[in-house]
Parts: structure tokens; C-alpha cells; sequence
């Protein structure tokens, strides 16, 4: 498998140092320099092609991990995850965190992290890997040879791969230029921002062209490239964007986006004109196009009956657990591979939780706010009360849903034959500090972390990980939400909420009207699909953000103390993390300056940036 991967790697690596999109520091509107690899070489053979279809994945098909060391978990703007600000700021910069979470986000340091913060701007590298899948489309049929199925395939790839980047900068930016085929010329092009609707339109077009080029399934050697299933899915998954709030927005709304619309016909490229009910139903039947292939896809819901993780081996993970955790499971419809890139995968060692190394690194503080997101395993709330006697033993008592358990890691918790007990208590009247009490500002005995996505079985390689783009639970609860949006709750709605639920060990939940629905789904995707890049754009798709995103984010603080028995026990209290803001421009992220000042993206009268910036 490594071998496999590693092969990979090269592919992409060579091509960087020729067939090179243009340089960071210029606009993606400019014609790329000349070098010694040429468009003409590179698709002179299959061999030399597949130089530009890999770069073409690396580009395009990224799952939602930085690949720089400068770099942090994406949640760290959201309610899930608290960087310290401003002592880890190194860390946060690829995504402007310590910018962000105070409210003083800019057009030149904005949550859209790209390649990392020294590679510039995010915005540009969406067009990056636009332009490479539309060289792979225009020349492909070049290639000498390859036969037409190979081509065939190889298209649908590059129309998913645009598809992709185009869904990626919409995400971020709204309406935004459409790119079709490959930029050419040195001087300016004009390609001003399309609307919502168009872009929308855009990449269902390019999904539904893929998905009738993209053979079904595909044998192990090539794992991690998209399939017909994955194109439905991202389908799926715009779809459900589109008909959500932010973009099809009802009346009893409008107000909450007050601040971050024109007024005005630019408008269209922030929103539909009006609200249509009709685009849950377009997101519900998408989505049950991607459940209703997922069979004949080899994909199916990761559910052996436990759900519960009782040890450390992949025998003894819950399911829940083991969707993260099993290589190439039944659940995955398409993932990043880069996670098995082993010692290259310095994330994934470094930051990604201070226990990955149990010693110096940038610690993942889980907000107390997140954690009461998740229910008791009876289905009921619970608010943490402001101070306890020994964590390890408070936090079982709670009896939360088994997801918790297997997410989030804490002061007590033992977490493998590796790491052991995890410590990060401040050392009180003990000799010394917990090995993970420290950071960059001191000594702060913060007591929680994220793990998931953190190796801790199979001696904790990184090996058996793959990020996931797309995986079948996203799309049960996606139909549930579209439906109970278009016709309300009970039926299919329900039964796919609870199918998740049952999974994970949950009991069942029978919402009697849509408001109540709406509530229990928006949870419920907000539990199981935690740290997987969707909490960003759910917030603000729904419209919450900024009611969630403003007012101080706690955590928790333990302090050693000796028992009576003369035992270790973790006192712990709630302090405040920070204080976050998020104004209502927020909604929409600014485009960089450089590429403003360049006058393509609006009108004459407008220079297309976004409401407020």
C-alpha cells in the first residue's frame, strides 16, 4: 500500500517543477511561464499523463487538512476547536485564526487557507486546480496510447475535479467566476463572479457528466480516485447548500442576514432572488440518488451492531470509531490518501492533537460549548456544572453519547498502550505538571482534546487514516434534513435520522414538526460528522453562525491534587477560552485585494467584493 501511495507523491511532485499552474505571487488570470516540460509533452503518452491527472487530485481534491506545518485543523474558526490566541497564532496564520475568532478577518488574511500562509492567498488555488483539471480536459484526447474508455474515465475525473474547486470557492466566496476551459494570454481576462444560481447549475451540470463517465467502483491499486457515487455525492452536497438559508433564504430570515447582503441586484451573486421550496426537494432527491447507488458502489453505513469502543484494537473499536479508523471501509465513498503519506504527513504528527506526540505541539482545546452538544446516551441535555472533584470519574459519570467518547479525549482518559493515562493537569499540590499540561503561553492545565483523526490503534500509525471527502452517513442525514424542509417530518426523514442514531447507539427520535426536526438533524450532523469540515459551513448555511459564533467560548482547567487516599485526583473548574465576534459579514469571506483591485470580478460601477468588506 505505501508503495502504492508513494508512487503517487511523485507523480504530483514531479509535475510541480513542470507543468506548473502560475505563480502564487501573480493573479490565476495569467498565462503560466514556459519551462521544459510543455503542454504537448506532457500528453504526448499515458505515462506522461498521468503526471497531470495526479497533480490535477492534489490540487482538487484536498478533504479539509492543511498540508503545510504552519497549518491547523480548519475547525478552528468554529465552536469545535480553540487554538490558543495569541500564544499559537504560528500555528492558526494559515487560516487567519486569531483574525478571525476576534472579528478583524481582512481581504488579505481570510479563513480560505490554501496551501498554507506563505504560498498566498486560498482564493488563487482554487483556480489552480480549475486550470489543471481543464489542461487534463482540453488535451487529454491527445494522448497517443490510451484507449477511449481510459479517456472517457480520465474526463469524468477532470470534469469532477472542476466541479470540485468551483463548489470549494463557492463555499467560501458565493457567486465567483466560472471557469471552463484554460485560461490563456498575458494580459487580463475578464471572468466576473457568476451568480448563485449559475454556479450552482454550473457544477450540478458537471456532476451529472462526470457520474455518466466515472466507472462505479474501482479495484484497490486505485483507491482515492472518484467514482460515479462521488460525483453524485458532491452533487448531493451543493444541492443541499443551495436549498439551505444563506443562499434560499424564507422570510422569517431575511433579517439574519441583514449586514451581509447589498440590497440591490448584486445580490444575486450572494443568493437566490427569492425563496423555492422546490430546491429541498432537488437536495432531498440527490441525496437519495447517492443512497440509493451506494450499494451497487460497494458503499454501505459501517454498522457491526457495536457501538461502543471497549480497547485498542480494531476488534474492540465501536463503529463509529472504525469509520476513521478501518482502511478503505465500506462507509468511505471518496478520501484524501494523503494521510497515509506516513512520515510526510507532518500535521497529522504534530498538530493535530498535542497527544500525537506526548511533548511540545499545539494542543486542540475542545470548548465546553461543543462538548454539551452532545446528548446523554438516554437522548437528554445536560449542562457541565463550573467545578468537580476528579474529572476522569465526572466525565463517565456523565454517561454521554458513545461519539463522545470516541472524539474527544481528556485529563484521566486512557488512550493507548502508547500514550497511557493522558495527563494535563497542572501540578496543584503534586510534584510535577501532566506531560500535556504545557503550551507556548505556560502552563495552562487545559484539559481536553480532539482526537478523532489521531492514530491510536496499530501502534499508532498513520497508515490505515484517510481523510474523508464523502462519506454514506452525510448523505442520510443531508436527506433527512431536505425532506423534513420540503414535507416535514416522519417517514423517510425519520428513519434516517435514526439510522444514524441506532449506529452510534443513541435511542431513537420521533420529532413531531419541522421546527423540532430541524433542531434534532442540525445535532445530529453537528455530532456525527464532527471534525470533518463541515461545522463551517452548516453554521453559516443555517444561518447560525452568528448567534453561535458570538459571546466567550470555556473550557476546562484540572489541577492535581492528593486524595485522602493518597490517590491522584484531577479537580478541575470552567474558565473562558475567548471571547469571539462574528460579524454579519462574516457570511460571505472577502476576496484579496489583488484580486479586486484588478476590476474583473463585478461591474464598472462595482468592483465585486463581497457586502461590508
Amino acid at each position: 500500500m505505501m508503495k502504492r501511495i508513494n508512487i503517487i507523491i511523485l507523480l504530483f511532485v514531479g509535475l510541480i517543477g513542470g507543468l506548473s499552474s502560475t505563480s502564487c505571487k501573480k493573479s490565476f488570470l495569467e498565462k503560466p511561464k514556459g519551462g521544459s516540460v510543455t503542454v504537448d509533452t506532457i500528453f504526448d503518452s499515458k505515462n506522461q499523463a498521468q503526471y497531470a491527472v495526479a497533480e490535477m487530485y492534489y490540487l482538487c481534491v484536498r478533504g479539509y487538512f492543511p498540508q503545510t506545518y504552519d497549518g491547523c485543523r480548519p475547525e478552528a474558526i468554529t465552536d469545535q476547536l480553540y487554538i490558543i490566541h495569541p500564544a499559537y497564532d504560528w500555528a492558526s496564520n494559515t487560516i487567519g485564526t486569531g483574525t478571525y475568532i476576534t472579528g478583524n478577518m481582512s481581504a488579505d488574511a481570510n479563513c480560505d487557507y490554501g496551501f498554507g500562509s506563505d504560498n498566498g492567498p486560498g482564493y488563487g488555488w482554487h483556480y489552480k486546480g480549475i486550470r489543471q483539471a481543464n489542461l487534463v480536459l482540453k488535451n487529454i484526447n491527445k494522448v497517443a496510447d490510451a484507449d477511449a474508455n481510459w479517456k472517457t474515465d480520465v474526463k469524468g475525473q477532470a470534469l469532477f475535479c472542476r466541479a470540485m474547486q468551483h463548489f470549494e470557492a463557492f463555499r467560501y466566496y458565493g457567486g465567483i467566476p466560472i471557469v471552463n476551459k484554460p485560461l490563456e494570454g498575458d494580459s487580463k481576462i475578464a471572468v466576473p463572479r457568476s451568480s448563485v444560481q449559475s454556479v450552482v447549475d454550473s457544477v450540478v451540470k458537471w456532476c451529472d457528466q462526470a457520474a455518466s463517465m466515472l466507472p462505479t467502483t474501482r479495484g484497490a491499486a486505485d483507491f482515492g480516485k472518484v467514482t460515479k457515487l462521488a460525483a453524485l455525492a458532491l452533487k448531493a452536497r451543493i444541492l443541499l447548500y443551495a436549498a439551505s438559508p444563506l443562499y434560499n433564504t424564507p422570510a422569517n430570515l431575511k433579517a439574519e442576514v441583514s449586514g451581509a447582503r447589498f440590497g440591490d441586484s448584486r445580490d444575486t451573486v450572494l443568493a437566490y432572488p427569492s425563496y423555492d421550496q422546490e430546491r429541498w426537494n432537488k437536495a432531498a432527491k440527490a441525496a437519495k440518488d447517492v443512497i440509493d447507488n451506494a450499494g451497487g458502489a460497494g458503499v454501505s453505513l459501517f454498522n457491526t451492531g457495536k457501538p461502543l469502543t471497549t480497547g485498542e484494537t480494531y476488534a474492540t473499536l465501536g463503529d463509529y470509531e472504525s469509520v476513521w479508523n478501518v482502511f478503505a471501509n465500506q462507509e468511505l465513498i471518496l478520501v484524501n490518501t494523503a494521510n497515509q503519506a506516513g512520515s510526510g504527513f507532518v500535521w497529522g504528527q504534530y498538530l493535530s492533537s498535542k497527544l500525537r506526540l506526548a511533548q511540545w505541539g499545539v494542543k486542540n482545546n475542545v470548548p465546553v460549548e461543543f462538548m454539551q452538544q452532545y446528548e446523554k446516551m438516554d437522548g437528554t441535555k445536560w449542562t457541565l456544572p463550573a467545578t468537580g472533584a476528579d474529572l476522569p470519574v465526572d466525565m463517565a459519570a456523565l454517561n454521554l453519547d458513545p461519539r463522545f467518547y470516541q472524539t474527544i479525549a481528556y485529563d484521566g482518559k486512557y488512550y493507548s498502550s502508547q500514550r497511557g493515562v493522558l495527563a494535563y493537569y497542572k501540578k496543584g499540590d503534586y510534584p510535577t505538571d501532566g506531560n500535556l499540561a504545557s503550551s507556548d503561553a505556560g502552563v495552562d492545565g487545559y484539559a481536553t482534546e480532539v482526537y478523532k483523526f489521531v492514530a491510536r490503534v496499530d501502534n499508532m500509525t498513520d497508515n490505515h487514516l484517510a481523510w474523508p471527502v464523502f462519506r454514506l452517513a452525510e448523505f442520510y442525514l443531508s436527506y433527512a434534513e431536505a425532506l423534513n424542509e420540503y414535507q416535514g417530518p416522519g417517514g423517510d426523514a425519520t428513519n434516517y435520522l435514526n439510522l444514524i442514531r441506532l449506529r452510534a447507539g443513541m435511542p431513537p427520535k420521533q420529532p413531531a414538526d419541522p421546527s423540532s426536526f430541524r433542531d434534532a438533524i442540525q445535532n445530529e450532523r453537528t455530532i456525527e460528522l464532527a471534525y470533518e469540515g463541515h461545522r463551517y459551513n452548516d453554521l453559516n448555511r443555517w444561518l447560525k453562525a452568528k448567534s453561535v459564533l458570538n459571546g466567550t467560548l470555556h473550557g476546562i482547567q484540572t489541577t492535581a491534587r492528593k486524595g485522602t487516599d493518597g490517590q491522584l485526583k484531577r479537580t478541575w473548574q470552567v474558565v473562558p477560552f475567548v471571547a469571539r465576534v462574528f460579524p454579519p459579514k462574516y457570511y460571505y469571506v472577502p476576496f484579496p485585494s489583488k484580486e479586486i483591485s484588478l476590476r474583473y470580478l463585478g461591474t464598472k460601477a462595482w468592483d465585486g467584493q463581497n457586502p461590508g468588506w
